[in-house]
């Protein structure tokens, strides 16, 4: 086999700099008075840095791997979805997310049912993944801006999370749209959109976690919650 190129090992070591930076970010900052769904935002970032670093070890060790990710993406997405409805206000935004739970099996079910791939990564399931979770960031940015108190979008800690998820899930949703039609992306503009994605994804992971940390410390609650 041939050697791995410099750049796609800087890649790799770049994203498990990323991955490790969100898990310890939100551990360090973490605190028993931190909403649920901040708290299981933390516990997805530990599995993420599990995931990928299992893969990036296969990876290395030239073993097939794509398959683990069958596995973890949906478990990300339900975790994802579950936390806007926990953090959402508006009633409309709430079941919206309930109704996502609720499809988001059957959909997986129907992906598997119509493109029966196992051992190696279902591109007809992670566009459901994607899909769910791209309208699950647009109804909390939506809820954010519904919020009737005085916190600006920007001072809301999961707003950081829900754009990043925005700017992840539309990037990849065109990268597999794409590929389903035959159209192959060179390898090259593949590493730039996956790193744009993944970079926007884990930074909006991180945002979250300091600007959540900066709220608790003044005397002003920055989320589209209250704390009571």
């Amino acid at each position: 086999m041939p050697p791995m190129s410099p750049i796609f090992i800087i890649f790799l070591l770049y994203f498990a700099v990323v991955y490790l930076s969100c898990f310890l970010t939100g551990c360090l900052l973490v605190r028993k008075s931190w909403p649920l769904e901040c708290k299981l935002l933390v516990l997805l970032s530990g599995l993420t840095l599990l995931v990928e670093m299992v893969v990036g070890l296969c990876v290395v060790r030239r073993i097939d791997n794509l398959w683990l990710y069958n596995f973890f993406t949906p478990v990300e997405c339900g975790f994802i979805i579950y936390i806007y409805y926990r953090a959402s206000v508006h009633p409309a935004i709430k079941r919206l997310n309930v109704l996502l739970l609720g499809l988001l099996p059957v959909s997986i079910g129907m992906a598997y049912w119509l493109h029966p791939v196992f051992n190696r990564f279902n591109e007809m399931a992670g566009l459901v993944y994607l899909f769910f979770e791209l309208l699950a960031a647009c109804s909390f940015l939506i809820d954010a801006l519904l919020n009737k108190s005085d916190t600006p979008p920007g001072r809301q800690p999961l707003f950081w999370m829900a754009c990043g998820v925005l700017i992840y899930s539309c990037i990849f949703t065109v990268i597999s749209a794409v590929e389903d039609h035959k159209l192959k992306i060179p390898y090259s503009l593949y590493m730039l959109y996956s790193f744009v994605g993944n970079t926007s994804l884990y930074a909006g992971f991180i945002a979250c976690f300091i600007c959540l940390h900066r709220a608790r410390r003044g005397p002003v609650v920055t989320s589209p919650y209250q704390i009571h």
